[in-house]
């Protein structure tokens, strides 16, 4: 295989990455997780991003429902161009499955080629709770850290919270818990009393 001439760009090789995969790198990892989002929030306060306005897709036929697509680039060490492309059907709860889905594109940011599709209503609820996470910690620095916690509605995202807020050392003597669904409360109750935290 010849080596490639030098100054000239090769094309970077495509990935398909599926959500157990993702999953599967995430775990445990809530700690590493946050640093990075804010390494990412620094980055973007330091002007190396771009983080152009959302585009939403919406029906006339069905206005509940909508897709959106988020370009971004981010710069630091490592420089990558991408957009994420998350639908929100609500109506899907009512039929068993989740009401958001989501991919990432990923590009080389040197010659925009893709070089990744990623399964990304994990990595986008993992980010929101990492970030959730960390402003939580930034807030309570030196205080007492408080003893209660409320979550109003229980889907995805709250479940990925609790599990940062557990993951970075977080520990509550109550939990609330309200949704409009009984069965989700229930379910969510049930989870975090399993991994042996009140509610």
């Amino acid at each position: 295989m010849s080596e490639p001439i030098q100054g000239q760009l090769s094309v970077p090789p495509f990935s398909v990455i599926s959500g157990s995969q993702v999953a599967q790198a995430l775990e445990g990892r809530e700690k590493q997780v946050m640093d990075l989002v804010e390494a990412t929030y620094r980055t973007h306060g330091a002007g190396d991003s771009v983080n152009p306005p959302s585009y939403f897709l919406r029906f006339p036929d069905r206005p509940a429902d909508r897709i959106i697509a988020l370009p971004a680039s981010v710069g630091g060490q490592t420089r990558v161009d991408g957009i994420k492309w998350i639908s929100s059907f609500p109506g899907n709860v009512a039929g068993g499955i989740p009401r958001a889905s989501a991919v990432l594109i990923l590009n080389d940011h040197d010659t925009g080629y893709p070089f990744a599709c990623l399964e990304s209503s994990i990595i986008s609820a993992t980010r929101t709770a990492a970030s959730a996470a960390l402003a939580a910690d930034w807030l309570t620095r030196g205080r007492t850290r408080p003893a209660r916690v409320g979550f109003i509605g229980v889907g995805l995202i709250a479940r990925y919270i609790h599990t940062y807020l557990a993951g970075t050392g977080w520990a509550f003597d109550e939990i609330g818990v309200f949704d409009l669904s009984p069965d989700s409360a229930a379910g969510f109750t049930g989870g975090i009393q399993a991994r042996g935290t009140t509610a």
